[in-house]
């Protein structure tokens, strides 16, 4: 079975304000991880990002590809209520 690596880029300036929203609602970077991994994803029509909806919160991010290794660029964390 193939698994391709999966890299979160925490250094992109993009990131400064998911890294934000989790010190404030209290998501770790593992937890992020987890979501990106586990979550169900829905593509953004407006802005081509992917919001993968895991327990109750929802990380927005924008996704690339090379070769084996998939690299992630956290936009936002959501908490989710009310669902």
């Amino acid at each position: 079975m193939y698994f391709m690596k999966l890299k979160i880029n925490w250094e992109h300036p993009r990131c400064k304000h998911a890294l934000e929203r989790m010190w404030l609602r209290g998501i770790s970077h593992r937890e992020v991880k987890e979501a990106i991994v586990k979550g169900q994803k829905i593509m953004q029509r407006e802005t081509k990002l992917i919001e993968s909806i895991y327990r109750y919160f929802s990380v927005v991010y924008d996704e690339m590809v090379y070769k084996k290794v998939r690299k992630v660029f956290p936009v936002t964390v959501k908490i989710r209520v009310g669902e």
